[in-house]
């Protein structure tokens, strides 16, 4: 299997594909706060604030997508206040945004992550009753902008009236949709007929909590995904904690890829959405469901050395360059046999 070569343009970067990408869902203020030497319950705890920026996580995804040099829109919700029109100027610098102003109460969405020192979360909050007063009526106002997209990503903080006329929409007039689950309680709000999904991505905890099974091995982790296949979604990415990433398609088509351990990791807010954008650029570009995977993870790793919620360095070279350096200048080569994917063995 050869690595795909695309041209380049006149910095040296490659052109990639560049059809319309809407992504629907959050965009609200990122806060972060780091705890200085041991968390403690119940006390004061030193600790250092971060710079406010940006986040959510479609708006997130559209940023990465919009710095990988694709064309994107960002269909969200914010309030009539200073915040709104702050997450409005930035997000426009890479992506063109289509806020559905809303006016007085609620303001817009605010999270606010708690991290050690290491930069792992220990606990955050998300103000977000904004995206509870959007109705499906303002997804059908906004019809056009999303039956005219080449690719749709739908994040789960709207409402479950919001996420399923999306999904029946995106399914009526065939446009691949990509869903992120966001969390295990939002991963609730969608609907049980799920056909007009092409790519759902989740963990684990987040697939139990939809399925209400209970998945402790890579077998049900598979066994999962085929129900997934059942309710309607054509392919199934499913993230087993830090280490491995499970794809699976309705024709059969498995396999599992493993995730190095990341050196250097800053901070972790962040890398789930850019593996969404990093699989995003891999479908928009046509690239098989490993490479899709592979670019993903990629891309999760450029965000986690970085204590950017999505990293000022990336672009399609940082992206290719770090792919190359876990993958090798070529994808890794996998053969099919029986619908599973099976890497070859070095020669």
């Amino acid at each position: 299997m050869s690595f795909k070569q695309l041209n380049k343009n006149g910095q040296n970067e490659p052109w990639p594909v560049r059809k319309h990408i809407l992504c629907i869902g959050g965009a609200n203020i990122d806060r972060k706060i780091m705890i200085k030497g041991t968390f403690q319950l119940h006390t004061s705890n030193p600790s250092s604030t971060r710079q406010q920026s940006c986040g959510g996580v479609a708006r997130n995804v559209a940023e990465n997508l919009g710095r990988l040099r694709q064309w994107v829109s960002l269909l969200t919700a914010v309030g009539d206040d200073a915040e709104g029109e702050f997450v409005v100027e930035q997000s426009n610098r890479y992506i063109h945004v289509v806020p559905l102003q809303v006016k007085g109460e609620p303001s817009t969405g605010v999270y606010t992550a708690l991290l050690d020192e290491q930069g792992e979360m220990i606990v955050a909050t998300a103000e977000m009753e904004i995206y509870d007063q959007i109705r499906a009526s303002a997804i059908l106002d906004n019809a056009p902008l999303i039956t005219s997209s080449g690719l749709v990503l739908l994040d789960t903080n709207f409402s479950a009236s919001v996420l399923a006329s999306t999904i029946r929409l995106c399914h009526e007039h065939q446009v691949p949709l990509v869903v992120s689950s966001v969390s295990a309680s939002k991963m609730r709000k969608l609907p049980r007929n799920l056909n007009g999904v092409e790519w759902l991505v989740c963990n684990v905890v987040e697939a139990e909590a939809y399925l209400g099974l209970k998945i402790t091995d890579d077998q049900q982790m598979l066994e999962a995904a085929q129900v997934f296949h059942k309710l309607g979604v054509k392919h199934v990415v499913l993230t087993g904690g830090a280490d491995s990433v499970l794809f699976a398609s309705q024709g059969g088509t498995h396999g599992q890829i493993p995730v190095q351990p990341v050196q250097g990791i800053v901070d972790v807010t962040g890398a789930g959405d850019a593996f969404i954008a990093g699989m995003m650029y891999g479908i928009i570009q046509g690239y098989p469901m490993e490479q899709i995977c592979q670019f993903g993870i990629s891309c999760a790793v450029l965000t986690l050395q970085t204590d950017r919620t999505v990293s000022d360095m990336l672009s399609s070279n940082t992206l290719r360059s770090k792919f190359n350096e876990l993958y090798g200048r070529y994808a890794q080569n996998f053969v099919v046999y029986k619908g599973v994917y099976f890497k070859k063995k070095d020669t």
